[in-house]
């Protein structure tokens, strides 16, 4: 049972937890390590240094110090869902392919579970107790989260995302006040998160040729790497409809809250994952229906499944550790309350 689960069944929960959600896909798909240490420590510059100038001929040089940098400090978080094999089960379902569908079974019912909490974690997390970061509480400019990674926006500006809320009917001029602001320099976004209501909206607004493109050639793809022109250019890859705004894809996710577009730039928004070294290690090989190009990522962990001291079976859980991490929140942003 154990060399079954791990080369052909954790690897399709896997699969299913980050096929169905844009979002979890481009961050969890290309995590971080965590690194060392219990808190992750974010350095960020928060001022520009007051020191130093112009000096003359025999004039005086500087030599104050300017603190110009502080530290966020996030903790890592842990979800886990447990997998359940009665021992009457087990005994009834001897032998390779009878283990296999059995396990297959109960896997593809926490896949499902935990595609929809994962989801509610990544956009909705506030980061108290138990509770990930997310990209709300990374977004926001203090009017519903004052601190972010332990610090207080109103006394570190840079920390501030940017938020408007009671956007009602989507213009244009919406959509390029979010891109001005959360453009900084030449780093602009490179990816927008958008329910059904508010992607159909902003559809809504394109210029009649360029829609036209789009009912012809069909809708650009984003993938977990990047993009590509159609589903015909994917090559088995997974991908997702895509609309641009300012060079930057807009995709419908089925998990981002109603009437809101997430703007990220993903180089300032990670998943910072942890593997924990005595849960098994996975391979991705195994025959197992539906993709399998997508690597396990850091963060994901199968404990095996050994005996219950609680119940007569055996007993797996299947982890999600680290935490979600804006290394610089001025950088994202989120629109609300889009109606049409």
């Amino acid at each position: 049972m154990k060399t079954l689960t791990r080369t052909a069944i954790v690897p399709k929960v896997y699969d299913t937890v980050l096929n169905g959600n844009v979002g979890v896909l481009r961050t969890m798909g290309n995590a971080k390590s965590w690194g060392s240490g219990y808190q992750k420590e974010i350095i960020f510059k928060y001022q520009k240094s007051t020191v130093g100038g112009l000096v003359g001929l025999g004039g005086t040089l500087d030599t104050d110090r300017s603190n110009t940098r502080s530290k966020m400090l996030f903790n890592p978080k842990r979800r886990h869902m447990p997998v359940v094999i009665d021992d009457i089960e087990g005994e009834l379902n001897k032998g390779e392919e009878q283990v296999l569908m059995l396990l297959a079974t109960e896997m593809d019912s926490l896949a499902q579970d935990m595609l929809d909490t994962v989801g509610t974690d990544f956009y909705t997390g506030d980061g108290t107790g138990d509770e990930f970061d997310s990209l709300e509480n990374a977004a926001d400019d203090a009017t519903n989260y004052a601190t972010y990674g332990g610090k207080s926006r109103a006394t570190y500006t840079t920390l501030a995302g940017y938020l408007v809320e009671d956007i009602a009917t989507l213009a244009l001029s919406d959509m390029s006040t979010a891109w001005n602001t959360v453009k900084v320099g030449s780093s602009k976004p490179g990816l927008a998160l958008a329910d059904v209501t508010s992607w159909t909206a902003y559809e809504g607004l394109l210029q009649p040729t360029i829609a036209a493109n789009y009912s012809a050639n069909g809708f650009p793809q984003v993938t977990r790497t990047g993009q590509v022109a159609s589903r015909r250019a994917l090559g088995g890859e997974l991908g997702f409809d895509s609309i641009f705004y300012r060079g930057t894809p807009i995709v419908e996710d089925e998990k981002c809250p109603s009437g809101e577009i997430k703007i990220l730039n993903e180089n300032f928004f990670h998943f910072y994952g942890i593997n924990i070294s005595k849960y098994e290690k996975i391979n991705i090989t195994g025959k197992v229906e539906g993709p399998q190009n997508i690597p396990v990522p850091r963060g994901f962990n199968w404990s095996g499944m050994g005996n219950s001291n609680v119940q007569p079976g055996e007993v797996g859980h299947m982890y999600i550790i680290g935490n979600w991490i804006s290394e610089d929140p001025r950088r994202l942003g989120s629109m609300e309350d889009i109606t049409g």
